[in-house]
């Protein structure tokens, strides 16, 4: 989904195809969880989406997020009986996440460090089940603010800092043409052999940085006999690892392929869904 600033709400789905996409999540729901949305419950999260785009002053083209938040968030367990309301309170959560994500990119000038609809979808649910939230939006906001906004910040600043040194390295055009063939003989050894190597020595460092961020934040500061050591809240964690490299914020390609794949076969669902439906 497109976002920029904006006071507009969405663009290009009627009213009724915003509550068709909602409703569409019931066959899962109903059929994995027991929960359902009544038409009711549909109105007041479309209405619900639509003021927190117009207050996070974002424009969204295409229907909200609340059909496929909704789909993110239904193994969590907490939804109960306040369904429809949890619901409505992680779509504030989100779109308030994303304007101040976006207050940050429009800054920072850098299209290419941003995180994905299902990026920030993923780190919401992982705060929201972890025993620091246990199913409290609100706390998850707090948490989400807490750690990640400051965290885009830096990378940004990081990046920006990187370019700048970059520019700087480069020096005077007129004399790197002069001197071209030289720098470019001074410049040629590289690390690694090939540049393959070096992108799968960067996805092995990423995904062990990532399974050690991800891999125990289910109890709070638990001693571990088997591994010696004392693990943190998923929250703390992350605060940690982020510090240390706030690159880590950006999941790899491959696993926003793999959001990417999942949320495709759920639109296919809720397709199919609507059209029993009809």
């Amino acid at each position: 989904m497109d976002f920029s600033l904006a006071i507009d709400g969405f663009a290009l789905l009627t009213p009724a195809e915003q509550r068709a996409q909602i409703l569409a999540t019931n066959r899962e729901a109903e059929q994995y969880y027991g929960l359902r949305l009544t038409p009711a419950d549909a109105e007041m999260l479309m209405q619900t989406a639509q003021k927190a785009v117009r207050s996070a002053e974002l424009v969204q083209f295409g229907g909200s997020i609340t059909p496929k938040l909704i789909r993110w968030f239904l193994p969590s367990g907490y939804f109960g009986n306040a369904y429809a309301a949890q619901a409505a309170e992680l779509t504030e959560a989100f779109y308030q996440l994303k304007g101040d994500l976006q207050a940050l990119y429009d800054e920072g000038g850098d299209p290419d460090c941003v995180l994905s609809d299902n990026a920030l979808l993923d780190y919401m649910y992982r705060f929201y089940t972890s025993p620091t939230c246990a199913g409290d939006a609100g706390e998850m906001l707090a948490q989400a603010e807490r750690i990640l906004i400051p965290a885009m910040r830096k990378l940004l600043e990081v990046r920006a800092a990187e370019r700048k040194q970059h520019q700087a390295d480069l020096g005077d055009p007129e004399l790197r043409m002069l001197y071209a063939d030289k720098i470019a003989q001074e410049t040629a050894e590289d690390t690694y052999e090939t540049e393959y190597e070096q992108e799968q020595y960067d996805y092995a460092y990423r995904e062990e940085m990532h399974k050690d961020m991800f891999g125990n934040f289910t109890r709070d500061y638990v001693q571990d006999p088997s591994e010696q050591h004392t693990r943190g809240t998923f929250a703390e964690e992350l605060a940690e690892a982020l510090y240390r490299n706030p690159a880590l914020l950006l999941p790899s390609a491959q696993q926003e392929a793999e959001w990417m794949q999942m949320t495709e076969e759920w639109e296919s669902q809720d397709a199919e869904a609507g059209r029993e439906a009809e």
